[in-house]
């Protein structure tokens, strides 16, 4: 997020006006609870208007079946939404390996990363490599939608590592 103080000339009140963000919903949705966790984080980024989402689900669809070319356009295409994204969410649910892949490419990108982890029971250690990658650990929509909301005030990202148990 980043503020507007260029435009002089705009007599409307826009004090600071939040740039619209991109966001890559990086998320399986392979079994019904990944599914649903999955609807409910597209409705929290729907949500928001200043969020504009790529979620591959409603984007790219491979089918286990589908030839080389679809395989390779729906990785390629997915690699572009990462690399355009401004940051991601990711969902941890059931650690689907091609969401933790999708985590790691965009690190290694310098994306900053919003890790959700609604699957985390109370107590529970979260992964070391995911907890010093992200910018913040969300254990419920509720903390995911007050984390954004406080973003969206304060326009920009916040940083708010995670510092409870690790594994």
């Amino acid at each position: 997020m980043s503020e507007n103080t260029e435009n002089t000339e705009n007599t409307e009140n826009t004090e600071n006006p939040v740039v619209a963000q991109k966001v890559y919903l990086a998320a399986g949705w392979f079994n019904p609870t990944q599914a649903e966790e999955l609807d409910q984080l597209e409705k929290v980024c729907d949500d928001r208007d200043w969020i504009d989402l790529a979620s591959p689900r409603r984007i790219f669809v491979c089918p286990p079946d589908a030839p080389k070319e679809t395989q390779d356009e729906t990785f390629l295409g997915n690699l572009r939404e990462i690399t355009a994204a401004n940051f991601l969410i990711v969902n941890t649910r059931d650690k689907d390996i091609g969401t933790i892949w999708e985590a790691g490419f965009a690190f290694a990108h310098q994306k900053p990363i919003v890790y959700y982890c609604g699957g985390l029971p109370e107590g529970a250690k979260f992964n070391l490599m995911l907890a010093r990658s992200g910018v913040k650990v969300c254990t419920s929509i509720e903390e995911l939608e007050d984390y954004l909301n406080r973003c969206f005030e304060a326009k920009q990202l916040l940083v708010e590592p995670y510092s409870d148990a690790i594994e």
